[in-house]
């Protein structure tokens, strides 16, 4: 194999190649023999016709085209190889000379790995959020179980509060022509929810059961509900039940309800110390962010377009598992936001730009730094999985392609370089009132 040309403009590299004709007749022939082993022609048994016989039978174009796209992908690799290129799409491939008896030449135009120019990395100075955990933060879950467990109970002797739920009765006009949106008897309807408007919620605050209320409203122009959006509208409404929320007491008695602790002490102890997990998660969360974020202002980086198409592929496979999660289908949910697909994808390409530059970045940073993914290392990340399959790790791995192997390397290579730069950060704790 010879590489005849070598260019390079921006992200793109083309090469023109040229392989000798006895390679191609190579290929030629184990095409051939592979057509032979699946032919089957009168009076032979699959596979046992003579060659002769068989190519005879084949379209020789055909078996002379398929031959070249066997030798152009058995190439590839060795070319990537030898040009030390790093291809991040799918190769061009232009066929150039194809002919029996000929040395075959093609060129190939490949988009590949950007050309970074990293700035300063070492010794960055970023602010870490603290995980510090106070008592309000308890009492907000304490709170938060107390209303999952909150019972309803009629009252008859108070108007309406701001967290009441209510069975209400509603006639709404908008410019002389009846709503029908919602139910004439609307029930259990939670009093500061914004289910109508926030505007209809503060009307029904101080309302009495059974005393009718006629007020209006103007509704914004990207309401949902199309017939209303920006429109002025005429509600009529009576209170016909008051429900009210009653919540259990803090006490050792709760503790014991909701948990499998004894006391409301022990309850409150170990909820300190799951808030005190998540808030360090989110913290170290939060401080990786910065830290690419900074590193990545200080480097020039020419982004290919098809990795940030790419990402935002991934970031489209996110939402749409994350939806499922919550049973929710793709189509529902670009409805409920008013939204087309196109929409989201132009919505996504700035973060997936910024995305892909600290995955670029990362990766830059561990080949100066010489860091290196050893064996341990994705034994330990597949290991997981490996276990969740029921196999051992070096059976797992068995069952990955080539390109996946590929991606978790990637991926561990970048930890190891983030890993890297928060050592060499200049890391500041602030405490909450600091951050705001």
């Amino acid at each position: 194999m010879k590489i005849l040309k070598n260019d390079r403009d921006g992200n793109k590299v083309k090469l023109e190649i040229e392989e000798s004709a006895e390679e191609y007749q190579k290929s030629i022939k184990k095409t051939i023999d592979e057509a032979a082993r699946d032919m089957k022609l009168p009076g032979f048994r699959k596979g046992k016709a003579p060659r002769a016989m068989v190519e005879k039978n084949l379209n020789q174009k055909a078996i002379d085209d398929h031959a070249g796209q066997q030798l152009i992908s058995k190439l590839y690799p060795k070319i990537i190889e030898e040009t030390k290129i790093d291809p991040v799409d799918y190769p061009k491939v232009d066929i150039i000379q194809l002919e029996q008896g000929k040395e075959v030449k093609f060129s190939i135009e490949v988009e590949v790995y950007p050309e970074v120019n990293l700035g300063n990395y070492k010794g960055i100075s970023v602010e870490k959020k603290s995980s510090e955990v106070k008592e309000e933060d308890v009492l907000k879950v304490l709170g938060d179980l107390q209303n999952r467990l909150a019972k309803w109970k009629e009252v008859t002797d108070r108007p309406v509060k701001g967290d009441d739920v209510l069975d209400i009765e509603i006639e709404a006009h908008a410019e002389g022509t009846e709503i029908k949106t919602w139910p004439r008897d609307l029930q259990h309807y939670p009093v500061g929810s914004k289910y109508i408007s926030k505007e209809f919620d503060d009307q029904l605050v101080g309302l009495e059961i059974n005393i009718e209320k006629e007020f209006q409203t103007k509704f914004a122009d990207d309401y949902a509900v199309k017939e209303i959006a920006g429109k002025d509208v005429t509600f009529k409404v009576k209170v016909a039940k008051i429900n009210e929320k009653e919540l259990a007491d803090l006490s050792d008695e709760f503790a014991k309800q909701i948990s499998k602790y004894g006391t409301l002490g022990e309850l409150k102890a170990e909820l300190t110390k799951n808030l005190e997990e998540e808030k360090k998660q989110e913290s170290e969360g939060d401080l990786k962010n910065k830290l690419v974020e900074e590193v990545s202002k200080e480097s020039d980086i020419d982004i290919p377009r098809s990795m940030v198409d790419a990402e935002i592929q991934i970031m489209m496979d996110e939402l749409k598992t994350s939806l499922a999660r919550s049973n929710i289908t793709p189509e529902n949910y670009l409805k409920s936001i008013g939204k087309t697909e196109e929409d989201l994808i132009s919505e996504f390409i700035q973060p997936a730009t910024s995305r892909v530059k600290g995955k670029i970045v990362l990766k830059a940073i561990a080949e100066k730094e010489n860091i290196e993914v050893e064996d341990k290392d994705l034994d330990e990340e597949i290991a997981p999985m490996a276990q969740q399959e029921k196999k051992s790790v070096e059976e797992y791995k068995k069952l990955l392609r080539e390109n996946s192997l590929m991606y978790i390397k990637d991926y561990l290579k970048r930890r190891k370089a983030l890993d890297f730069l928060q050592e060499h950060a200049k890391i500041k704790e602030i405490k909450e009132k600091e951050a705001q």
